[in-house]
């Protein structure tokens, strides 16, 4: 109901229709307002030609937010620092819109926007920044305090978090239809201005951190991991970001300890409360064999406990003991089979799969010769030594299980708890570490 106000639109077409169409809704409802041409889409893709762009990931056209090499290892009192909605937060101070980034005007031009040959119009607001900026505003300064009032009752706690989430759908999604060539007021111009306003905008952060001390151990498109700051020295960086890039920096998390690996986006850490945080948890996902998942949330448990360097090592060595114990049940087929299966709903009938033929379809298609199959039904099946490498769970043997396949899969997911802690699989199983051919032949 709250998305079909604010995109102006009935509610049968919100509930058919993605989040670009609800956002076309309510510009053109502003432009019809404002008694504004629409523009055609040859208009725009005219104003942007010739533009150079340096996209720096494939199937993108422009470059996306930045990403700072993480600091590896363990640190403890980590604050996670959080940019409280950046990008509609430019597009509302850098006045940007498909009709003001670059404008006619020969004096706009100076306005430069850092890192592009793009710049933004100083005469007039663009209505994208206008409509963006407002609900920006709604959200950050009105219902998203509100919903945290004290005082409010249950009810309207939660009719203010559901207009404070419903805003924050539309407003993350405002930045990316100006770059989709899907959308109708697409202009590619205007989205590359955003993201480069970010990075930007962060880079200057992390200069302003260092420059008073504050160690910045990873950053990741509008947040960034600072190690141990002093309640000044985060008052100091905040005011910063506020008067010089005119955006909300707030404290999103502290982590009593976060481990960094060498990778980007895979990271983990522990609240002072003990809950732990595993950026892109594969181990809680509901298709995840139950024995996977239960070990995991074991290995979560020992994180959750440490409170020194020296628990630390401690966890790592629970850590290693625990997936050790389980791979040999693994490998003598001591699970139970309904521990082993992978449930996943079919969403269509198994007769409908013609060209490719997932594996719990062809789950599917050995458990119909038991029971009838329909879309909707829940597949529950294990890999298998033979062909075709799968069989629903009613069929199958202790026997027959794949234990090698099972291994792989309890690798990868719990790689990122493992990877993240500097502990090799292999070497917690009691094999040799695997080594590349280089090393063997040089070593």
């Amino acid at each position: 109901m709250i998305i079909a106000r604010i995109g102006r639109m009935p509610i049968d077409d919100i509930a058919r229709m993605g989040v670009s169409q609800w956002i076309r809704s309510l510009l053109y409802y502003e432009h019809r307002q404002r008694n504004a041409l629409i523009p055609k889409r040859e208009e725009l893709e005219r104003r942007s030609e010739g533009v150079s762009s340096d996209a720096v990931i494939k199937d993108k056209k422009y470059r996306g937010g930045l990403v700072i090499d993480p600091k590896e290892g363990i640190h403890f009192d980590v604050v996670v620092m959080d940019f409280a909605s950046l990008y509609p937060s430019i597009i509302k101070v850098r006045n940007i819109s498909y009709e003001t980034v670059r404008c006619s005007h020969e004096e706009c031009k100076k306005n430069t926007i850092p890192q592009t040959n793009h710049w933004a119009c100083t005469k007039r607001n663009g209505l994208t920044a206008i409509i963006i900026g407002s609900l920006r505003d709604l959200r950050v300064t009105y219902y998203k305090s509100l919903s945290k009032k004290e005082t409010l009752t249950e009810e309207q706690r939660q009719q203010y978090t559901v207009v404070s989430q419903a805003l924050k759908v539309i407003l993350n999604a405002s930045y990316g239809v100006m770059g989709a060539e899907i959308f109708p007021l697409y202009f590619l111009p205007a989205a590359e201005a955003t993201t480069a306003i970010g990075r930007f905008t962060i880079l200057e952060t992390i200069k302003k951190c260092e420059a008073i001390g504050i160690e910045v151990l990873y950053g990741d498109t509008d947040s960034l991991f600072i190690k141990k700051p002093t309640d000044e020295q985060i008052h100091t960086v905040i005011e910063q970001a506020k008067k010089e890039h005119g955006v909300d920096l707030e404290i999103d998390k502290v982590y009593r300890y976060c481990v960094l690996s060498n990778r980007k986006k895979n990271y983990l850490g522990v609240t002072k409360a003990g809950t732990v945080d595993v950026k892109g948890l594969t181990g809680k996902k509901s298709h995840t064999p139950p024995f996977i998942r239960k070990l995991f949330y074991e290995l979560l448990d020992v994180l959750s406990k440490v409170q020194t360097v020296a628990d630390f090592e401690r966890a790592k060595k629970d850590i290693t003991d625990k997936i050790a114990i389980c791979a040999k049940k693994v490998e003598t087929k001591e699970i139970p089979l309904q521990d082993l299966t992978f449930n996943v709903m079919i969403s269509k009938a198994p007769s409908e799969y013609v060209k490719t033929v997932p594996q719990h379809i062809r789950a599917a298609k050995l458990l119909e010769s038991i029971r009838e199959v329909k879309k909707g039904d829940k597949i529950s099946y294990v890999k298998i030594l033979n062909k075709p490498g799968v069989k629903p769970v009613e069929m199958a043997k202790k026997e027959e299980i794949d234990s090698k396949k099972y291994m792989e899969f309890m690798e990868s997911t719990l790689d990122q708890i493992t990877s993240s802690m500097d502990l090799d699989f292999q070497t917690m199983l009691g094999k040799p570490k695997q080594t590349g051919l280089d090393e063997f032949f040089w070593s």
